[in-house]
C-alpha cells in the first residue's frame, strides 16, 4: 500500500506520495513515483501497482468543461476498460486514485468507482496518520509543500506499510 496526500488552494493541486511498495511480508521503494502529470492533469494511484500504472495509459481528455464529469465519466470508463484488458477485477486490484486539474482535487477508487471531491485529503494504508497531520498543522503559517512532507512523514514513520522517499508535484 501507499499514502498520498492531495491539497488544493483552488488554482494548484499538489500531490504527495511515499514510495513503499509492500506484499505481506516485505516493503521496498520504487524507482518511479506514484505521481504523474500528464496531457493537463495530475494524478497518484495507491493499492495495486498494475493497476494504478494503467491510468498512465488512458487517453485523458482535454481538461475543460465540467472536470467533475470529466473524472466521472470518460477517466473512470478508460480506466475501466485497460483493466478489462491488462488487469483483473478482484479485491486485491483495488485502487484509490487521487486525480485533478484546473485547481480541482478528487479522490476515486475502483472498488466502488465512486468520485469525491476535495480540498485536502489522503488515501493509501497511512491515509489516518496524514490525515492527522494535514488537521493539526492546518492553523500555521506553514506552505502547503511543508504541510504534505509533514503528513507523509507521519504516515512513514507510524505505518508499516509506507516508505520514502517523499514526492511531490503539482499542477
Amino acid at each position: 500500500m501507499t499514502v498520498l496526500v492531495g491539497i488544493t488552494d483552488g488554482e494548484t493541486i499538489y500531490i504527495g506520495a511515499d514510495r513503499g511498495a509492500t506484499d505481506d511480508q516485505t516493503i521496498i521503494s520504487l524507482i518511479r513515483p506514484k505521481i504523474v502529470i500528464k496531457d493537463g492533469w495530475i494524478f497518484a494511484y495507491s493499492g495495486s501497482l498494475g493497476v494504478g500504472q494503467l491510468l498512465e495509459f488512458v487517453d485523458l481528455p482535454a481538461p475543460k468543461d465540467d472536470i467533475y464529469k470529466l473524472v466521472r465519466l470518460d477517466i473512470v470508463s478508460g480506466l475501466k476498460n485497460m483493466i478489462e484488458e491488462y488487469a483483473r477485477e478482484d479485491e486485491e486490484s483495488n485502487v484509490d486514485f487521487l486525480i485533478g486539474s484546473q485547481g480541482r482535487l478528487f479522490e476515486f477508487c475502483t472498488s466502488d468507482w465512486s468520485v469525491t471531491e476535495y480540498t485536502e485529503t489522503a488515501a493509501g494504508s497511512g491515509n489516518q496518520y496524514a490525515l492527522g497531520s494535514l488537521y493539526s498543522t492546518y492553523p500555521f503559517d506553514m506552505t502547503i509543500e511543508e504541510r504534505i512532507t509533514l503528513a507523509v512523514s507521519a504516515a512513514i514513520h507510524y505505518s508499516p506499510t509506507c516508505q520514502g522517499p517523499i514526492d511531490i508535484l503539482s499542477l
